[in-house]
């Protein structure tokens, strides 16, 4: 009798479960499909994109908690899935195959491409017939932060990046017009060097130094300082003003950041951008590279990207 239900038990769960699910042909290079189920569809997607992550040695470090409580005599049973992802990959960009709900649980099949997320944009480019070089990351492209994620973006092509390539949209980029350079050799700082920078216009004005911190972060240096035409000038002024100190975002770890410095002939607003003595590291609302991006479109400006060492 025991053997008897133990058989009947397998053939219910075999008729449970769809005929496709762990069975999905898989012909494609560099693809991987993963399966997962649950009574929660999110969580049988979660179940799915841990077996690709397992497939192609991906560490995800998952804590499924559970709170069971009894309110006004009614059983009830919240879920919640905290999971971080230490990986080259990134398993946001997925393909949902087949999902479907039997029997109380949802069965679900997700389909994965594991390449760098740069060639994952590029053929997205190419599927549009967009031509576009990528020599120069700040000037052709766009960013976009979303949930606390840096996208790249150029026209109406979106996509994730890893942190290697963010780090490319910090170059120095050279104007004729406009010149910025630093007091220190080669524009290498050191722990808590004072420094201050070196600028040339071709015309009189103001300029706006601007540092953008290796995780997106944007504060406003100096604003709106008058200029005279083909007259260096040391900003700020190391005889009467405060200078800058270099800094770590890491103790203990060399950090890089990109200088800004934009010209105009009458002061600018720059509400958008917050000052630098402010607590900055930590507030998502000032991790704004992609307006400073959008910002400086239209108008003349230069880069200077300074790598500071711990000392």
């Amino acid at each position: 009798m025991k053997n008897i239900l133990i058989i009947m038990l397998f053939f219910i769960n075999l008729f449970a479960t769809p005929s496709w699910y762990g069975d999905i042909p898989n012909f494609k290079q560099n693809f991987y499909i993963g399966y997962g189920s649950d009574a929660d569809e999110q969580i049988a997607k979660q179940n799915a994109m841990v077996s690709i992550s397992s497939q192609i040695n991906i560490k995800i470090d998952e804590e499924i908690i559970r709170d069971k409580s009894i309110v006004d005599g009614d059983y009830k049973k919240n879920i919640s899935i905290k999971s971080s992802q230490k990986t080259k990959a990134n398993l946001s960009d997925y393909k949902l195959l087949k999902v479907s709900y039997e029997d109380g649980k949802y069965f679900v099949a997700i389909e994965y491409e594991n390449i760098p997320n740069i060639d994952k944009f590029k053929n997205k480019l190419k599927a549009k017939g967009y031509k576009v070089d990528f020599y120069n990351y700040l000037k052709n492209f766009d960013l976009a932060r979303v949930d606390k994620r840096w996208y790249i973006k150029y026209k109406d092509v979106i996509q994730l990046i890893e942190k290697r390539d963010f780090e490319k949209f910090f170059i120095t980029i050279p104007n004729k017009d406009l010149i910025l350079t630093t007091n220190k050799k080669s524009n290498i700082l050191y722990d808590k060097d004072e420094f201050y920078f070196k600028v040339k216009s071709a015309e009189d004005g103001y300029i706006t130094i601007l540092t953008v911190y290796e995780d997106g972060t944007v504060s406003t240096l100096m604003r709106n300082v008058p200029i005279e035409k083909n007259i260096v000038t040391n900003i700020p002024d190391k005889e009467f003003e405060d200078i800058p100190e270099a800094g770590l975002m890491e103790y203990g770890v060399d950090t890089f950041d990109i200088y800004v410095a934009i010209y105009s002939k009458k002061k600018m607003v720059l509400d958008r951008f917050a000052t630098a003595d402010e607590e900055l590291i930590e507030d998502e609302r000032y991790k704004n590279f992609d307006e400073l991006i959008s910002f400086i479109k239209d108008k003349r400006y230069t880069t200077l990207k300074i790598v500071t060492k711990v000392r």
